[in-house]
């Protein structure tokens, strides 16, 4: 029996890491990797190969034991044997299960650049759904198969190189156990009934003690590199993973407001007059590309500063100014006295911002359904010719978050986490302190300006998150630590070392031709406010400035103020895209460009979708105030957009409350819906459209 476990579970590690090596080849002829990056991803891809391999053999011995169950009145020798028996044909079946995932995960890469995901599954059930019901001729999955398998060239030279490599490692493998391996086994059989299952263990558990999910924090940059240290046998979790994580519509919502209507309602809210061209993706529609109003592509420097809350900004503390630097930054800046946070967590605000895209309900998209189809931010710019980055101070999965997946397959080229910072580097609080983090973004605008494209580079600050942490002797830091609310010091602090980065950057002349934009990811999550309604409304109050270098700037351009309308992070995306000359032909952005924002007072009234994640309910601001429904207690709260008036409570019967009700569930049911459904965007359908 430890014979047969031994071989089978090397056997599933043997295949893995022929695949990866064959893909890491073909990766290499357009990315060539350092050495360094190279062996790391070799490396990690051998513990995701380990784990899988691993819960491989637990599956076969689990299947094996429960065929081998009834014979145990026969006696443990004739059990044993059956065991043996039946474990051996459950590994075989596993191996040949594992290497046929493999082999499509083969060809999905090479013809899509991304590992099996939800949308590969998707397709393979749209394929064998309309097969059944006669309907695969002539269907847009049917000629896109036809066309591919017409391409007999291509792919089965791509075959023939793969099964040469994998038969290769397979025979090798058999050949190197059987003479080297197995001899061993058999002369130490105790230790290796003991040794072996622990080892078997410890590669399931990833080799690492923070367990298989450990890969998922590789310190890998590249993103190309990065996926492919991952394993696509995960892909077989998929289902229990979508079960785990589903938004789960209240019966009464979807009674009150079908899928269809409030479709039909979302557009009307968030794209009026727009021209739609799908019914199965439902916000997908045209766009009306315009040349960039700029003299010149831009670089894109965003700053995501952590809980930014417009309420203070401009405030003097303890005789201590808190955001001296903002202000002035703002005062120099196109910002807008109502823009809003579309989600009260981290990374619903990065969702909203990078792919302009309604936050789902719960866990954010980027965890709960990265591997969705989404037109995202990065994408459309690295295909325009952009390099694009982001850096972090803290691990790119911090809490499982998946961002490193959701970044990767959605354009982003590197990521570089807390493991790109030197062991020197000062931490605070949730990971690299903020000082350290723009010190490293200031090393990226180096390098990326060096090599001549324009860029889009990212980044998240800390230090205003509990526990609010603020490595800084200066005066005004130390004054303000005396208030009992931390987040005031950390903002001071972080505008302290804003402030230094910035001015470093305008001294050397490194943001020539750039825009920078400044916002929150979202508001505060502490309570600050007199009542739950206003606490409510303050998770969405982040401010947003855009800022030109004067390289950029023309009087018909861009005027500094601060200008009038409801705007949202959902129209981050647009307008990058439309300072960039890149607004896509076609698109499912909920949002829309606001760049005429920037020299003259254009847009139209609007309301931001608000989504909340403390109790089942979502919200809305419009010109006359926040409205949160809750879908248990059937309420409408209400209070003023400046947050100073007092709060009221409608009931749902209330005349005045219905018709902002059902825009508030038309958007709820739409976000939550296309999200879960991947009804949002499909590059196999609108991709070549763009």
């Amino acid at each position: 029996m430890a014979l047969r476990l031994a071989f089978w579970w090397l056997l599933l590690v043997v295949a893995q890491q022929a695949q990866r090596i064959f893909l890491i080849g073909a990766a290499a002829r357009r990315d060539p990797p350092s050495p360094a990056v190279l062996g790391l991803t070799l490396i990690t891809g051998l513990r995701a190969d380990l784990v899988t391999a691993g819960f491989g053999m637990l599956v076969a011995f689990v299947v094996a034991m429960v065929v081998a169950a009834p014979f145990l009145r026969r006696g443990p020798s004739r059990a044993r044997a059956m065991v043996a028996r039946v474990f051996a044909v459950a590994a075989a079946i596993v191996a040949v299960a594992y290497v046929t995932v493999l082999t499509v995960d083969m060809g999905y890469y090479l013809y899509s650049g991304h590992r099996i995901d939800a949308v590969f599954i998707e397709y393979v059930t749209d394929l064998f759904g309309q097969g059944r019901q006669g309907q695969i001729s002539g269907s847009q999955v049917g000629t896109q198969t036809a066309a591919e398998l017409r391409e007999v060239g291509t792919w089965a030279v791509r075959i023939v190189c793969y099964a040469v490599v994998l038969t290769a490692a397979i025979v090798g493998w058999r050949v190197v156990f059987r003479r080297a391996l197995a001899p061993r086994l058999r002369a130490w059989p105790r230790v290796t009934a003991i040794v072996l299952p622990v080892l078997i263990a410890i590669g399931a558990w990833g080799v690492h003690p923070n367990g298989p999910d450990s890969v998922q924090s590789a310190p890998i940059a590249s993103s190309t590199y990065y996926v492919l240290a991952q394993s696509p046998i995960w892909i077989l979790n998929t289902p229990f993973e979508r079960a785990s994580k589903a938004v789960i519509i209240p019966a009464a919502v979807r009674v009150a407001m079908p899928e269809s209507r409030a479709v039909a309602l979302a557009r009307d809210i968030l794209l009026p007059g727009a021209r739609f061209v799908s019914p199965r993706y439902p916000l997908v529609h045209l766009e009306d590309p315009r040349p960039s109003p700029l003299a010149r592509r831009p670089n894109v420097l965003l700053l995501f500063i952590e809980a930014l809350d417009r309420r203070f900004l401009g405030r003097t503390i303890a005789g201590r100014r808190v955001t001296p630097f903002l202000d002035s930054l703002f005062a120099d800046s196109v910002t807008f006295a109502q823009f809003h946070a579309n989600g009260a967590q981290t990374f619903h605000g990065l969702f909203a911002s990078l792919c302009s895209s309604l936050p789902r309900q719960g866990v954010a998209a980027t965890k709960a359904r990265y591997a969705n189809d989404y037109l995202c931010l990065p994408t459309l710019l690295t295909r325009g010719g952009y390099r694009t980055r982001m850096v972090l101070g803290l691990n790119r999965d911090q809490s499982h978050s998946r961002l490193g997946l959701f970044m990767a397959r959605n354009g982003l080229e590197a990521l570089i986490d807390e493991s790109g910072f030197p062991p020197t580097a000062p931490r605070a609080g949730l990971g690299i302190a903020d000082g350290a983090l723009f010190d490293r973004v200031r090393a990226e605008i180096d390098a990326l300006r060096a090599g001549g494209r324009p860029y889009f580079l990212t980044t998240l600050t800390t230090a205003t998150h509990h526990p609010f942490g603020m490595p800084s002797t200066h005066p005004d830091v130390v004054a303000l630590r005396a208030e009992p609310d931390r987040y005031v010091p950390a903002l001071r602090y972080v505008d302290l070392e804003l402030e230094r980065f910035f001015r470093g950057l305008e001294r050397d002349g490194a943001l020539r031709d750039t825009v920078v934009l400044v916002l929150g990811d979202h508001g505060r999550h502490e309570r600050v406010a007199r009542d739950d309604v206003e606490n409510a409304a303050g998770h969405f109050t982040v401010p947003l400035a855009i800022w030109l270098d004067p390289s950029l700037r023309t009087a018909a351009v861009y005027r500094p103020r601060t200008a009038a309308g409801i705007v949202s992070q959902l129209d981050i995306t647009p307008t990058i895209l439309a300072l960039a000359g890149l607004t896509p032909r076609v698109s499912s952005f909920g949002g829309r460009d606001v760049s005429c924002a920037l020299a003259s007072d254009c847009l139209p009234a609007r309301a931001a979708y608000l989504s909340e994640v403390y109790e089942p309910g979502a919200g809305l601001a419009d010109r006359d105030g926040f409205w949160f429904y809750a879908f248990a207690r059937r309420t409408l709260d209400h209070v003023d957009l400046s947050l100073t008036g007092p709060s009221q409570r409608l009931t749902a019967e209330d005349p005045a409350a219905g018709p902002r009700i059902e825009r508030i569930l038309a958007l709820y049911v739409t976000a939550n819906e296309l999200i879960e459904q991947n009804t949002l965007w499909s590059w196999r359908e609108f991709g070549d459209r763009l």
